[in-house]
Order: C-alpha cells, then sequence, then structure tokens
C-alpha cells in the first residue's frame, strides 16, 4: 500500500462529521471514468504526497487487474471514500493498495464498508488472500485493520518518507487456517539471469542466519550453477548446478528433476549450443555422483515438498512465468511455508515499485504442478537444500 502515514483518509478519524453527512446514507459501487475528477480531488483533499494521478485513476478503472470502488453519500450526493485493490496474477493474493475517506466522512464506518466491500469483489474473482502496509505510528488504521480481522506478519523498517517502520497485515477470507507468520528472508535478484542464486540465497539465509546476501555472493552462485547459455543471452541455472552451489557454500542438497538428461536443450536451434549444453549437464550429475548428492530423476509429489518444509528444509521450485506474466520463461522461486490450502513462495524477480507483492505469494495446491512445469516436455525440479547431510 502506499504509504499509510499519509496514504490514509483515515489518519483523522477523530474529526467532527458535518450533520448533512452524519446521517445520509453512503453506498458503495465500482468506479466509473465519470468518477475520476471527484477521485482526483478527493486525493488532493487527503493526502500531500504519493498522490494517484488522473491517469493512474483512469487506469485502475479499466484494469482486469484491480478493483477500485468508491462510496458516495446520498442526499446530498457527492464522492466520500474510495479503496483501490490490486490482483497478483496467477496467484490468490491480493493488495490493499490505497484507501481514502473525505474530512467529512471519517468515523461513519465509510473505510470499513469499503473494505468489507473489497473482500467479497477478491473472493469472486478467486483470491482468499488480502494484505497491506501501514505505518506503525497510524494507531487509528491499525486498530480498523484488526477490528476487520488483518493479523501482522512482518515489518519493513524505514519504508516511508518519513523514515517510519510499514507494519505488514493479512488476512485469509475463507477460513481460519492459520498464516506463516514467521519472516522469510527476501532477495531481489539484481540481474535478469541470477533468480536461481537470488533463489539460492534466500533458501541459505532462511537455514544459516549468518549467511550475507550480497550481489558477488549472486554472481558466485551463478557461474557455479549455470548452463553456459540457453537460447539466447546468458545462461540460466540448473538444478544440479544450484545444489553443487549449495554444498559450494557448506549445506547439502538434493535434486528431484522429472525428466533425463539433458533438460534444457528442446528449444535451442544451434546444434553447437546443444552440445555444450548437454556437456555442461553431464558434468554436473558427474559432479553430483563425486559429492554423493542424492539427484532422483522422475515424478515428484506435492508431498515432497511439504515433508521438506515439516523437516525445516528449504525448497527450490523452478516454475514457468506463464502464470505471472504470460511469457513461458523458466524461472526459479524460493517456497517459504505452506499450509493444508496453499504453497507461499518468495519470487526475487519483483518490480522495484511492489517488491511486497512478490513475497510471500500464495499458490493453491491444486494449482500448484500447473506452476511448477515448463516447456513443452512440463520438466519440473526441486532443489531442497539442508544444513545436516541427507
Amino acid at each position: 500500500m502506499i504509504p499509510l502515514s499519509e496514504k490514509n483518509g483515515l489518519k483523522s478519524a477523530s474529526t467532527t462529521l458535518t450533520p448533512s453527512l452524519k446521517s445520509a446514507p453512503v453506498g458503495v459501487r465500482q468506479a466509473t471514468l465519470a468518477d475520476v475528477p471527484a477521485l482526483v480531488l478527493l486525493e488532493q483533499q487527503c493526502f500531500s504526497t504519493d498522490r494517484l494521478t488522473a491517469r493512474r485513476f483512469k487506469h485502475y478503472v479499466t484494469s482486469q487487474q484491480a478493483v477500485l470502488l468508491v462510496a458516495t453519500s446520498a442526499p446530498p450526493s457527492m464522492l466520500v471514500g474510495y479503496a483501490l485493490l490490486l490482483l497478483r496474477r496467477g496467484t490468490q493474493l491480493t493488495r490493499l493498495y490505497s484507501i481514502a475517506v473525505s474530512p467529512e466522512a471519517r468515523g461513519s464506518g465509510v473505510a470499513a464498508r469499503l473494505i468489507t466491500a473489497l473482500e467479497e469483489q477478491a473472493l469472486q474473482r478467486g483470491k482468499p488472500f488480502m494484505r497491506l502496509e501501514v505505518s506503525i505510528d497510524n494507531k487509528g488504521a491499525i486498530a480498523l485493520y484488526d477490528r476487520l480481522g488483518f493479523s501482522p506478519f512482518g515489518m519493513y523498517e524505514d519504508y516511508y518518507g518519513d523514515h517510519s517502520d510499514a507494519l505488514r497485515m493479512q488476512k485469509r477470507l475463507t477460513s481460519d487456517i492459520k498464516i506463516r507468520q514467521d519472516i522469510y528472508p527476501w532477495y531481489q535478484q539484481t540481474t535478469p539471469f541470477t533468480c536461481g542464486p537470488a533463489s539460492l540465497m534466500m533458501a541459505l539465509k532462511q537455514l544459516r542466519k549468518s549467511t550475507e546476501m550480497n550481489q558477488r555472493m549472486e554472481l558466485d552462485i551463478w557461474r557455479v550453477a549455470t548452463t553456459i547459455y540457453m537460447t539466447s543471452g546468458h545462461g540460466g541455472c540448473h538444478p544440479i548446478g544450484l545444489g553443487l552451489a549449495a554444498i559450494h557454500q557448506g549445506f547439502n542438497a538434493r535434486v528431484l528433476i522429472s525428466h533425463a538428461l539433458p533438460l534444457f536443450v528442446d528449444g535451442v536451434r544451434s546444434a553447437h549450443k546443444k552440445a555444450v549444453i548437454a556437456h555442461v549437464e553431464e558434468d554436473f550429475y558427474r559432479q553430483a555422483q563425486d559429492k554423493s548428492m542424492p539427484v532422483d530423476i522422475g515424478a515428484w509429489h506435492l508431498d515432497d515438498i511439504d515433508h521438506a518444509l515439516t523437516a525445516n528444509r528449504a525448497v527450490l521450485c523452478l516454475i514457468s512465468t506463464y502464470a505471472f506474466d504470460k511469457k513461458k520463461a523458466p524461472h526459479w522461486v524460493v517456497i517459504t511455508g505452506a499450509d493444508s490450502l496453499c504453497f507461499y513462495l518468495h519470487d526475487p524477480d519483483a518490480d522495484t515499485h511492489n517488491k511486497m507483492e512478490f513475497q510471500h505469494i500464495p499458490i493453491a495446491k491444486e494449482d500448484f504442478l500447473r506452476l511448477a512445469t515448463y516447456g513443452s516436455k512440463k520438466i519440473s525440479a526441486l532443489v531442497i537444500i539442508d544444513a545436516k547431510p541427507f
């Protein structure tokens, strides 16, 4: 959410209501393009910085990945609040990005009505998770979210322009199953080709808190794990290569691969490149045997992930990005937790402005195997890491 210390119409919740709005009924509906001028005016009334522009409001009104609701009073007929929800493609996650209530309507329950209506919209779209960020100093907003069933699950230090911290809160909209509360370390990859090293560093940091995550380590891991090159550009990281990189860092690894080697040659047209990649993969396998690192070739199951997490092991998973961005690229993530309905994952390839949407992403277990396959061969791979021997 945009900084709630400033981006929050609830910060002056004690403001006295005008008589006309105190008794006026309030309705909630979808925003339209005709509401944009009033939304801009409300934004200017409520916030001094980080204001949404008319252009952004128009975008959110028409976007398939956003829900923008407005609250109106009648009579008099006027827009007294709005709430904006962003939907994370390919996941069950939504994010309460911004909420504002006009000074005249604060304290009348408008914010709660808007949030409740957004929860209904999220469920209609099959998104049972809602998250938000709020300034740790904004006691009124935190109290409201607490009353509405949101629970704290993390903190961002020095998050806002005034250097205040942001409390992260979330709510499962359909059940009382406990959401993982501990904070799994997160790292944003610094190059387009180091999702594997970034994911491995997060896993190693989770297992050994003294592990330092930085670009030097990121590139060191990539040099150990890369397939040299794939279809074009820099090489991606092989599951066995990532397992070997974990061993180089003083950990233990087990690799589960759905298909026999070589894995990544089907989309390569050049016979020379195919031969090089095949040679690299064969050498990875030889090194794994020399290191006594288990490499299991064949179909793996969701229980393998659950058992590893139960044993406090870290799990990297190869996925296709198609569900997220329609690009069908191979991509590494780290699985941060599980419950009876979902796996949660950290995606290191984050949008710079929306990093929170790439952390602890809930994926329904019934959808996970579809996400965790890549290419026409439907390749799937896990790298399980432990500080102790397998």
